[in-house]
C-alpha cells in the first residue's frame, strides 16, 4: 500500500508541476535516497567498478545514477502526455529505418535492451511511430502497482506480457503469437532472472544471462534489433536503433542460441559502458539475490 500510495503521489504531482521542476525535486529525493539506503549504494559502487574497470567510483558517480534513475520515474509518470508530435520534439531516434526494415521480413522482431536509460519510453516511441509493441515485463509484488504501470503503459499503447502472471506456455504462447503478427517483442537482456540462461562473460566476470532473445529468434526467425534510449549530456533523449542480429545458417538451436547470446551481451556492454550512470541496477549484479521488484 505504501508503495502504491507514493507511486500515485509521483504521478499526480508530475502531471500538475512542470517537468523541469519535477526533475529537480526528483534529483533532490534521489540525494536523499542515495545517503540513507547504504546497501544499495555500495550495490551500485560495485557494479560501477566492474563496468568501469577500476576501483576507484566516486560518490558523484553513484550518485548520478540514482538521480537519472528518479527523473526515468518522473518521465514514466507523465506518460499519459505524451503523443506522436512531443515525442519527435523530446527524442532524437537514431536507427528507425532499421526497426521498420527488420518487420518487413514479416517474422516480426526480438526487440532487446537493457536496464540502461529509459527503456519504458523506448516502448513508447515504438508504438507512438506506429509500431506494435508487446514488452515481457515483470509483476510487481502488489497487484494495485501491477495495474498502475499497465495504465501507464496503455497511455501509449504498449501492450505488457507479465511473465509471472501466466503459466510458462500460456506466456511462450503469446509471445510467439505477437512475433506471427509480425510485432516487436521487447525483452531486457541484461539480467537472467529466473535462472534457466547461459553462463557468459560479461564485463570480464561470467553469470548466468537470459537466452530468451536468441530462443524467439532461433525458433521463429524473428531478427533480434537491439536499441536503447538514453539521456545525453545537454538533457536531451537520444534512441538508437542498432543493426539486427540474425539467426546463423548452418547451427544447430544450442550452438545459435550461444552465438546470438554472446552476441546480444556485446552491443548491451557497448552502451553500458559507454552511459555507466544510467545502468538502473541497485544489488550487485554478480553476486544477484532474489529479483526485487517494487
Amino acid at each position: 500500500m505504501l508503495f502504491y500510495s507514493l507511486y500515485l503521489l509521483g504521478l499526480y504531482g508530475c502531471l500538475i508541476i512542470p517537468k523541469a521542476v519535477c526533475y529537480q525535486i526528483a534529483r533532490w529525493v534521489a540525494d536523499l535516497y542515495c545517503r540513507r539506503a547504504v546497501k544499495d549504494r555500495q550495490a551500485v559502487k560495485g557494479n560501477l567498478s566492474a563496468i568501469l574497470g577500476t576501483s576507484e567510483v566516486s560518490d558523484a558517480q553513484v550518485r548520478e545514477l540514482f538521480r537519472n534513475f528518479a527523473m526515468y520515474l518522473v518521465d514514466f509518470f507523465r506518460f499519459s502526455r505524451l503523443d506522436a508530435a512531443k515525442v519527435q520534439r523530446l527524442v532524437r531516434v537514431d536507427g528507425l529505418e532499421r526497426m521498420r526494415q527488420a518487420l518487413a521480413g514479416g517474422r516480426g522482431v526480438v526487440g532487446l535492451t537493457a536496464h540502461l536509460g529509459n527503456y519504458e519510453l523506448a516502448g513508447a516511441v515504438l508504438s507512438l511511430a506506429g509500431l506494435p509493441v508487446n514488452a515481457v515485463v515483470l509483476s510487481h509484488r502488489n497487484r494495485r502497482v501491477d495495474d498502475f504501470f499497465t495504465r501507464q503503459r496503455s497511455h501509449v499503447e504498449v501492450k505488457g506480457i507479465p511473465i509471472q502472471r501466466m503459466g510458462l506456455k500460456a506466456f511462450f504462447q503469446t509471445c510467439l503469437s505477437a512475433l506471427e503478427r509480425n510485432q516487436i517483442l521487447a525483452l531486457v537482456g541484461d539480467r537472467d532472472f529466473f535462472d534457466h540462461g547461459l553462463v557468459l562473460p560479461f564485463f570480464g566476470r561470467t553469470l548466468r544471462v537470459p537466452t530468451g532473445p536468441a530462443n524467439f529468434s532461433f525458433r521463429t526467425g524473428a531478427p533480434i534489433v537491439p536499441a536503447f534510449l538514453v539521456r545525453e549530456p545537454d538533457g536531451g533523449y537520444r534512441f538508437i536503433i542498432e543493426s539486427p542480429i540474425v539467426p546463423p545458417q548452418g547451427l544447430g538451436r544450442e550452438a545459435a542460441v550461444r552465438q546470438m547470446t554472446e552476441s546480444s551481451l556485446k552491443v548491451m556492454e557497448t552502451y553500458i559502458r559507454r552511459y555507466p550512470t544510467q545502468w538502473y541496477m541497485f544489488q550487485e549484479f554478480w553476486n544477484p539475490g532474489p529479483a526485487v521488484v517494487l
